[in-house]
């Protein structure tokens, strides 16, 4: 519809050739970034301590994973260390370090090595659906409006809604970024800092090291935010099995 029938229909009677020709470029710009993030979301590994850690069949009798340092923990049922924050996930029937939830959308867990992929997906959807809604805006001063096409009319009500639907869930991982938690550990910490409320303590994220430090956790570090946007297939800063801590901050429970 955007380039069978917007570009070519209103976009370009209405503004000329050049300026339509710069707005379907940065369209293209955004269609490549949605694509590269989501496959690479789809064909990055999450990222499985097993791959880095010896095999069950390989340790010594006795060994047990929790002699590896605090927060560490074995798995009952892959039988496999595991690292603070890493969460065994009953889909992939793996541990997943860093694992923040299992995606149907991009048949994956999100965790560690892809997160970063999958939160640029969701900001370029997002980005891509206000763009093509924008461009449906100009047949509004067009003289035939939408009254000859409602497909136009239909490509307009539906990447808003996709767009509402997105800023909610980006909002969503935004804070969780920016406070340096997963899906997953946002309840668990509730749980604590209620336990803390409760004893009369403050309790506060142990893995929360200030704002730009967590969001170079995901993004990797950087002189300019804007980089982070850019594409790329750069790996997250450290091994997903040890994090900064906040010696400030100490948990209730392990996380």
């Amino acid at each position: 519809m955007y380039l069978g029938v917007l570009v070519p229909t209103y976009v370009t009677p209405l503004v000329g050739t050049a300026p339509a020709c710069l707005i379907v470029t940065f369209g293209l710009f955004l269609l490549f970034n949605i694509l590269f993030n989501y496959w690479s979301c789809v064909l990055t590994s999450p990222g499985y301590p097993g791959n880095f850690l010896p095999a069950p069949d390989d340790l010594e009798a006795g060994t047990d994973f929790t002699d590896y340092g605090e927060g560490w923990r074995t798995c009952r049922k892959c039988h496999c260390g595991k690292p603070p924050r890493t969460h065994h996930c009953s889909v992939c029937r793996k541990c997943v370090m860093k694992m923040d939830h299992h995606c149907p959308w991009v048949n994956n867990c999100v965790g560690f090595y892809n997160y970063k992929f999958f939160c640029l997906f969701l900001l370029y959807l997002a980005l891509g659906c206000a763009f093509v809604a924008a461009t449906c805006l100009i047949p509004l001063s067009h003289p035939h409006g939408f009254g000859r096409n409602q497909l136009l009319m239909f490509t307009f009500v539906l990447t808003i809604s996709i767009l509402f639907a997105l800023s909610l869930f980006i909002g969503w991982h935004v804070y969780l970024i920016a406070t340096n938690q997963t899906t997953i550990e946002f309840y668990g910490n509730r749980m604590d800092a209620k336990e803390a409320r409760i004893a009369g303590e403050v309790w506060a994220n142990p893995y929360s090291v200030g704002l730009r430090e967590n969001f170079e956790q995901v993004f990797g570090a950087t002189r300019s935010w804007g980089a982070w946007l850019l594409p790329n297939r750069r790996k997250p800063p450290g091994d997903g099995m040890e994090f900064p801590v906040n010696p400030d901050a100490v948990p209730l429970h392990s996380v």
